[in-house]
């Protein structure tokens, strides 16, 4: 979930690209993109690291050792499973049985964010290290190809993936805590105009974040051998003020301060109500079925609220050291511990982009049913009405 984040703000792909830093988070993943590749060669003044109209640079920078294992051999597993993964929850949670449910469309928006994250992770992130690895050239080259678009895509899924967490926490508060008004206040039409409301922020948010990098020429590489696009900061990415407003402060409030803050806040109230109602559940007595029907649904919802809260622990677990690598960016810090900081904190936004599928195996009868359901192919008449059954 996932934005993350994924990376901070050194854009690098084992060519050359800046040296100006600051973003983080799969925001990381630029930075990755940054700091990985360090710069070529030095010596060449046409052609130094913040020049944004570097004619060529002759050599290819190699990624260092720890961010190939980490994010080009271990996290590729990964994204693969966590894109099959998340096109099965998708296809699951937009179910007739599962949509029902207005909190499940959250859940099928974050795991749509979680499969963009995914994608542009492995194009942006794995696929050149896993290139260089193999010397497969052709790898890296369609990777810094597609990295000036795929970043964006990155920083626009990771925005939606935080504020869908924090969207369903928000539902389930309203829901636990208010749950008299929750009717007036969660009708599908408010839920539905709520979720592109954050869906159309989040575009707006990172629409500067395509102009940042560019291609300025396709260069050859004399000591591989291959012809290789050169990626450089553009203008906009280089401006001070851009920096510092963007991200010094705007990027840090939206992306850690307040999700981070209505995330816990939220969830401790939610965790308390869980609680609450589990007590006065064990002091009650059984009664007739009626009242064995409500506590049986009463079962359901709390096991709701704790599938809901486990994603969002997952979440903070994944994230919490994004926001470490945000601060210590901003503060000026850049280096060896930093760039091993940020590799890792890449590789816990792609495992919380991949794993939420596990807490809904956990923690939902449904999923698990639904997911057997399709897992066996049985999409007949006859399978859909057994689903429907059992689950009823």
């Amino acid at each position: 979930m996932v934005p993350s984040d994924m990376m901070s703000t050194n854009y690098t792909a084992p060519l050359e690209i800046l040296s100006n830093s600051t973003s983080t988070s799969i925001s990381e993943l630029a930075n990755d993109l940054m700091t990985t590749t360090q710069l070529l060669t030095a010596e060449e003044d046409s052609c130094d690291e913040l020049n944004t109209s570097c004619v060529c640079h002759t050599e290819y920078a190699s990624y260092e050792g720890l961010e190939t294992l980490m994010l080009g051999l271990i996290a590729v597993p990964i994204i693969m499973f966590g894109i099959m993964a998340n096109v099965t929850s998708m296809r699951i949670f937009t179910h007739r049985i599962m949509s029902s449910s207005s909190i499940n469309w959250y859940l099928a928006v974050l795991s749509a964010s979680d499969t963009l994250i995914l994608v542009s992770a492995f194009f942006v992130l794995s696929l050149p290290r896993f290139g260089e690895y193999l010397k497969w050239w052709r790898a890296n080259y369609i990777s810094y190809s597609v990295t000036p678009y795929m970043y964006g895509l990155m920083m626009t899924a990771q925005t939606c993936s935080v504020f869908m967490t924090v969207g369903v926490s928000v539902h389930r508060y309203i829901g636990v805590c208010h749950p008299y008004k929750s009717v007036e206040w969660l009708p599908k039409k408010r839920v539905t105009s709520f979720i592109i409301g954050l869906l159309t922020f989040s575009v707006l948010f990172n629409t500067t974040r395509f102009f940042e990098v560019h291609i300025s020429n396709v260069c050859y590489r004399e000591n591989i051998d291959y012809y290789m696009p050169s990626l450089q900061p553009t203008a906009l990415r280089l401006d001070d003020f851009y920096i510092q407003i963007f991200f010094g402060w705007a990027y840090t409030i939206v992306m850690y301060v307040i999700p981070f803050t209505l995330l816990i806040a939220l969830n401790s109230m939610v965790l308390a109500a869980v609680r609450r109602s589990r007590r006065m559940h064990m002091v009650s007595q059984c009664g007739a079925e009626s009242e064995e029907f409500s506590k049986k649904a009463e079962r359901k919802e709390r096991q709701t609220s704790i599938m809901l809260i486990a994603i969002v622990l997952l979440f903070i677990f994944c994230n919490t050291l994004a926001f470490v690598c945000n601060i210590i960016e901003n503060m000026g810090g850049n280096g060896p511990l930093y760039r091993t900081l940020v590799t890792t904190n890449n590789l816990l936004v792609i495992i919380n982009a991949s794993c939420n599928i596990c807490v809904y195996m956990l923690f939902s009868d449904k999923y698990r049913m639904l997911l057997r359901y399709y897992l066996y192919c049985d999409w007949s008449r006859q399978g859909e009405l057994l689903v429907s059954s059992v689950l009823t």
